[in-house]
């Protein structure tokens, strides 16, 4: 009753329906991040508000670019677009306030804005499975190093974030440029693989360099 593939994998179609996408090659995380704030959230925002589950988002679960259009859209229903509209053009970043991707651990709410060109999110700080669930697809999850810079924070400031590479270094902190406003401090708080898998643009990324043969 069973055909097995052959043992080389050559020659197999695999059949998927209409509705199922294959999973998204991000790209490694780039040295420098420079592009706009496209949202500013406050305290506990939930990975319900970052991606909506439901009858209205839940039948595209296996299609990430699908997903990526109800992204935000309880907080900003323009997010999804006005991300897609720069996210080929340096990468941009949403900022958080305390305890960032509470409630679901659901991953879909760090894959589905990675397709949209999310490369990192600076918050107070973060619900411990969504900070790994951003690593693992490749965005970076930073910290303010000073609270207070939030508040400096306004919605579509132009940033740089240099460096990035220097993450798997070992260096803690990093600098934000504003645009005609200044510079502030970030830090994070990645134990060691954690750096590597970031910079390398997630875990899938990771794994197939690690083990070439067996991805």
């Amino acid at each position: 009753m069973l055909v097995p593939p052959p043992e080389s994998g050559e020659g197999v179609e695999l059949v998927k329906g209409p509705n199922i996408a294959s999973l998204p090659d991000f790209e490694p995380l780039p040295y420098r991040i420079e592009g706009p704030v496209l949202l500013k959230v406050g305290d506990n925002v939930s990975t319900d508000e970052i991606m909506p589950a439901g009858q209205r988002v839940l039948p595209f679960r296996s299609n990430i670019p699908k997903m990526a259009e109800f992204v935000f859209d309880a907080i900003d229903e323009s997010f999804p677009q006005r991300a897609l509209e720069v996210r080929d053009a340096g990468g941009h970043v949403v900022v958080g306030g305390e305890n960032y991707g509470q409630g679901s651990s659901r991953e879909h709410a760090a894959l589905a804005p990675a397709q949209l060109g999310v490369r990192a999110v600076i918050a107070k700080s973060f619900a411990r499975i969504h900070r790994r669930n951003l690593i693992a697809q490749g965005i970076v999850p930073l910290l303010f190093k000073n609270d207070a810079d939030y508040d400096r924070v306004e919605l579509g400031q132009k940033w740089e974030i240099h460096d990035l590479h220097a993450i798997a270094e070992g260096e803690d902190e990093l600098e934000v440029e504003i645009d005609g406003g200044g510079t502030f401090t970030v830090t994070h708080d990645f134990l060691p693989r954690e750096r590597e898998i970031v910079v390398a643009g997630g875990l899938i990324r990771y794994l197939k360099a690690e083990q070439p043969a067996n991805v």
